[in-house]
């Protein structure tokens, strides 16, 4: 290689290197990422982490949450929900939840083009091939505006959800469960959690 050669290609190095970071630049992750502490009556007894990943054609949501408190005796909890979007459709989730270490519930949820792609703990198995849009991962990041149904990952089933009116809406669940969530600005601020036995709400940490 002649010298002239051999400089121009030294000279033009450093533009390449600068053409082929900007095309990565536009392959790189965007993360984000909230906090919610869990209320009990006028007491923290816990949180939850939101976070949602987007990276080309996919959108990662994975939600994880501890908490203690007591119910008859202490009850420590802790739950996982993760959920992958391909090209704005879900494309596979999974959740489970434990109390005191050991699995309450669980959902699986694979590619819709396996049968049987649903598992619901203990052995509930069942298929779900219609694509899903709305899930309640979704739910921590975007304002469910227009929607009447959400995909629920614990139950791997449509829930019929209500507007009450401003920014805030019911979700009711199998055996009448009801979440109630509350958005400002088009911002998640609170769950509403409303069991037999107990009332949690989830505020937005700042």
């Amino acid at each position: 290689m002649t010298r002239t050669a051999e400089r121009t290609l030294s000279s033009s190095l450093p533009i390449a290197l600068l053409l082929i970071t900007g095309v990565l630049a536009g392959f790189t992750t965007q993360a984000q990422q909230t906090r919610f502490d869990i209320w009990k009556g006028d007491a923290v007894i816990g949180s939850v982490l939101a976070r949602r990943t987007l990276a080309e054609d996919r959108t990662h949501y994975l939600m994880t949450s501890y908490s203690e408190f007591d119910l008859v005796w202490k009850q420590v909890v802790s739950s996982l929900v993760s959920t992958e979007y391909r090209s704005g459709a879900m494309d596979k989730c999974n959740s489970h939840m434990k109390v005191n270490g050991s699995v309450r519930d669980s959902s699986h949820f694979a590619s819709a083009a396996e049968p049987n792609n649903c598992f619901v703990h203990p052995d509930e198995r069942f298929s779900h091939t219609e694509p899903v849009e709305w899930t309640t991962a979704r739910m921590y990041f975007e304002e469910p505006i227009g929607q009447q149904r959400i995909f629920v990952e614990s139950v791997l089933r449509y829930c019929p959800l209500q507007h009450l009116g401003g920014g805030a809406y019911r979700l009711t669940l199998p055996d009448d469960k009801v979440n109630r969530y509350v958005y400002k600005n088009g911002r998640l601020e609170e769950i509403h959690v409303d069991r037999s036995f107990f009332d949690l709400v989830f505020k937005r940490d700042s």
